[in-house]
């Protein structure tokens, strides 16, 4: 997994703006049996894992497995909750699986990582903070390193900032017209995909950090420019959450 996320190379770091209206068609088409109402995050989590997988498969010429991670929030998944102001980072990884034989339709992998995110319930957290907690760790160490252990194995890591308040913030002159991810031209990571809201609360701005050349066949890809821009400006952001840029 580590390989996967940290490892010598050409890294760039992108934007992708969703519309309102662009991530409910996603949230539609991420419909199936086991998920019937996809949240916002789980749908463009899986739809960029569909793109990205794709992306992996035309820069080497071959499909690789490829594990999903979601950082989750555990404040509100304790019981009984903890304060949203508790300080420390109390978070839990989630993953989700993708075999290379597995298909990449949307509702399969919404429902791949809607499971991986499910698990990490009120149930798992009283586990992990009891006696036996070190044995939860464990076990879940095992499953995931036996996983990312396979030769060539496509890791994405995820982080949601999304309903955590940040264009509610006022130090004094205002609330932010833009609020976004801070890092170096050149990021030591890579496969790491940042989820925030934009300023009207319902869309999503994603900054995707990728190989290279992968990177460059994810910015041509017509899959992607259906549902999303590339590195809107901040002040367009009303345009497109109103659908004013999508067809």
């Amino acid at each position: 997994m580590w390989n996967s996320f940290l490892r010598k190379g050409k890294f760039v770091t992108r934007r992708l703006v969703f519309a309102p209206s662009a991530i409910e068609t996603l949230k539609t088409k991420g419909i199936s049996l086991l998920v019937q109402n996809p949240s916002r995050v789980e749908a463009v989590s899986a739809f960029l894992w569909k793109c990205t997988m794709e992306a992996s498969k035309k820069r080497h010429g071959y499909r690789r497995p490829s594990m999903l991670s979601h950082a989750v929030n555990l404040r509100r998944r304790t019981l009984p909750a903890l304060p949203d102001n508790s300080i420390g980072n109390i978070i839990w990884m989630a993953t989700a699986q993708c075999e290379m034989d597995t298909a990449l339709d949307l509702p399969g992998l919404v429902a791949k990582a809607s499971k991986g995110i499910s698990k990490v319930n009120g149930e798992f957290t009283k586990r992990l903070l009891s006696n036996i907690g070190r044995d939860v760790i464990c076990e879940f160490l095992q499953e995931t390193c036996e996983f990312s252990s396979k030769d060539s194995i496509m890791y994405i890591g995820y982080t949601s900032w999304c309903k955590l308040g940040l264009y509610d913030i006022d130090f004094g002159w205002g609330k932010p017209i833009w609020v976004s991810s801070m890092g170096l031209s050149t990021s030591v990571f890579v496969n790491l995909i940042i989820l925030m809201e934009t300023s009207c609360g319902d869309g999503i701005e994603a900054w995707i950090t990728l190989d290279e050349q992968e990177m460059a066949v994810l910015e041509g890809d017509p899959e992607i420019l259906k549902f999303a821009c590339f590195d809107l400006s901040p002040l367009d952001f009303n345009r497109a959450d109103n659908g004013a840029l999508y067809l």
